[in-house]
């Protein structure tokens, strides 16, 4: 006869299944996002939860919930700082929330290319980002990827030049360094979840958005939308990250597979994420999307100029910067 006994310890399961009178333990592992079911960051949850299932030697299983099943973005993040859910994966945007220095990571136009932002990733500026998370928010980072370099999309008025961007409503996520940069460009931000940007655009609430072409795909924002304006103004980076508290009391054998299993979120996730993106752009011309290009110079100089206006008050940010253009 089996008997299955299932007690909440933290934020993670330890399920008790007795089997001919042998006891085994098994550790479950809650890992909950925002990103939509089929995204790049689903399919990696998806690879995370194979491999951990798969793993000899240890009795361990994830529950994968996606789509904001478990709240919003900020709200799992915070869930994830005190425990309540054990993993998510999130980007250094919405952890500047709690950590603000890891607003640099958004800075626009700091970035070069796809191989500069693996080199601070992997590199000191990747270092200070696990260490500040750790030391200040109880989060480890146990793997790192792109997300990609964003451009504006807007549902029927073209963005060719700096005076379009004057008084369009942009969604924009509840951060502050987002609502700097559209005021930057005297755009009118309007704060929305992404769990609600296609209803956001769908009823006009805003009139355009800004995000990856792998996030205008997984979004399917492309439906209500005609034109992506191909600015490349902005980096973002993503983090499978657990609570340390949870990590805690893992055993060794456990850590172990956690940390291989979360490796991949890096090594296979990149390849992923790039050519997702780069590919991106032909599938929404397919999709019946028209590409729009702008001059970039006017557009760098005006939202590089607003850094300080971006990182004003926020104490240590200045060694980010400086750990991230050294590798540029």
């Amino acid at each position: 006869m089996v008997t299955l006994n299932t007690v909440l310890v933290g934020g993670f399961a330890v399920a008790s299944i007795a089997l001919s009178g042998v006891a085994v333990a098994e550790t479950q592992i809650t890992l909950a996002h925002h990103s939509a079911v089929g995204s790049i960051n689903s399919q990696l949850a998806e690879d995370f939860k194979a491999c951990v299932e798969a793993a000899d030697g240890v009795e361990m299983s994830v529950a994968h919930f996606p789509a904001g099943q478990l709240g919003t973005a900020r709200e799992v993040v915070e869930q994830v700082k005190i425990g309540a859910i054990d993993m998510t994966i999130t980007d250094t945007a919405y952890m500047s929330n709690v950590q603000p220095q890891l607003t640099v990571w958004q800075l626009p136009f700091l970035f070069s290319g796809w191989d500069h932002a693996e080199r601070a990733m992997d590199g000191a500026a990747g270092d200070m980002t696990r260490d500040l998370l750790l030391e200040n928010q109880n989060v480890r980072v146990l793997s790192f990827m792109h997300n990609g370099f964003r451009d504006f999309m807007t549902i029927d008025k073209k963005v060719e030049s700096m005076d379009d961007f004057k008084g369009m409503k942009f969604r924009s996520p509840p951060i502050p360094i987002w609502l700097k940069m559209f005021e930057a460009l005297e755009a009118t931000p309007v704060s929305v979840d992404w769990s609600e940007v296609y209803t956001a655009m769908q009823s006009g609430l805003v009139e355009g958005m800004e995000s990856t072409p792998e996030g205008f795909l997984s979004s399917k924002s492309y439906e209500v939308a005609k034109y992506i304006t191909r600015s490349g103004h902005m980096y973002n980076l993503m983090m499978m990250v657990i609570s340390d508290q949870i990590y805690g009391r893992l055993s060794d054998a456990e850590k172990a597979i956690v940390d291989e299993c979360a490796a991949n979120f890096n090594t296979k996730g990149n390849p992923m994420s790039v050519e997702a993106n780069e590919g991106g752009y032909a599938q929404l011309e397919g999709l019946g999307l028209t590409m729009l290009e702008i001059d970039k110079a006017p557009l760098a100089e005006r939202l590089s100029t607003a850094w300080p206006v971006i990182l004003d008050g926020i104490d240590g940010a200045d060694s980010l910067v400086e750990a991230v253009q050294s590798v540029r």
